[in-house]
């Protein structure tokens, strides 16, 4: 019988959402704990790797796990993959290209209205007995006639433009390569370079992968050419940014505020001094993480491998990753 190996660990609803998609006639392998160590023990044991978690999965991994026949992504990003020791070794990998998109999206406007509104601040007001109404409102800001900025537009950048349109902004982006005239027309955004985009936007929203070219991509230089006053969301990789440089920034207030979903180190480490900012909105990477794109994600993810193991390869040949 052909073995899974999960190379996170889930419990409770996670994992009875996942082992009801299970495909019969494979055996789940599960961690006790979110260990390397525990990974690398029972990857001797694995035809398929279902890659969920911040696990590396590293040359030992993959040397551990001789039987591998393939590796799954539950979602997209692939930072935590040694692609040149998988592509060495000629294991294929595919991804969930686009399976949380919209999660994502929602989770990024959620975190921009959050900053704006100071929603910790007058959730944790209220919450103490105060009723600071016109203190507090006085405050806040609408969205309405800002200009955003989206680094970064793959899947997830897409949804977050078709969402803004509703709320009267301006949209600019900037990705390596530009969009066609008639797509942009139809998203209503504009294209500038980062340069240019940095020091025009109100609310910086970065969407892109983590890989050696984006890695530290807004830092102080950056930061410091964005306006004074300026909002900068992140739903992609916490080490997009220099995190020291942005907390630098967030203490002065020359960054108003962010909104994070994503961290360099995670868990966040109880002494990292974000926890210490008013103005700063924190979640734990579960923008793309709701009930319906968990269920999707393990869903697509499983099917990928039933289509593997049958050798139907027409099926998923659109989400392997070409390295």
């Amino acid at each position: 019988m052909p073995t899974i190996l999960l190379t996170n660990h889930y419990s409770n609803n996670p994992l009875f959402i996942m082992e009801k998609e299970i495909p019969p006639g494979f055996d789940l392998i599960l961690l006790d704990k979110s260990c390397k160590e525990e990974l690398i023990e029972k990857a001797s044991k694995a035809d398929y790797l279902l890659v969920s978690g911040r696990i590396p999965i590293d040359e030992q991994v993959i040397n551990a796990a001789a039987n591998l026949k393939m590796i799954q992504r539950t979602g997209v990003g692939i930072d935590m993959l040694n692609i040149e020791v998988i592509k060495e070794k000629g294991i294929p990998v595919y991804v969930n290209q686009g399976v949380n998109s919209r999660s994502v999206a929602e989770h990024t406007i959620m975190l921009i209205l959050s900053v704006l509104r100071h929603l910790p601040l007058a959730d944790s007001s209220i919450r103490m007995g105060n009723w600071f109404k016109q203190e507090l409102g006085v405050e806040c800001n609408e969205l309405y006639n800002k200009t955003v900025g989206l680094v970064g537009l793959g899947n997830i950048g897409i949804e977050v433009a078709k969402m803004l349109k509703v709320f009267g902004v301006k949209v600019l982006y900037y990705k390596p390569s530009r969009l066609i005239a008639a797509k942009e027309k139809e998203l209503n955004i504009d294209y500038r370079h980062l340069t240019e985009l940095l020091k025009e936007v109100d609310i910086l929203s970065l969407h892109c992968p983590l890989n050696s070219e984006t890695e530290g991509m807004i830092g102080i230089k950056e930061i410091t050419a964005m306006k004074p006053g300026s909002i900068i969301i992140n739903t992609s990789r916490g080490r997009l940014i220099v995190e020291e440089e942005l907390i630098n920034a967030l203490r002065t207030g020359h960054i108003r505020g962010a909104g994070l979903d994503v961290f360099s180190e995670e868990p966040l480490s109880k002494n990292n001094p974000l926890l210490g900012l008013e103005n700063v909105v924190l979640t734990p990477h579960i923008g793309g993480v709701t009930l319906e794109a968990f269920r999707r994600m393990m869903r697509e993810a499983l099917i990928n491998i039933k289509f593997f193991e049958e050798g139907k390869m027409e099926m998923i040949e659109s989400k392997r990753l070409q390295i």
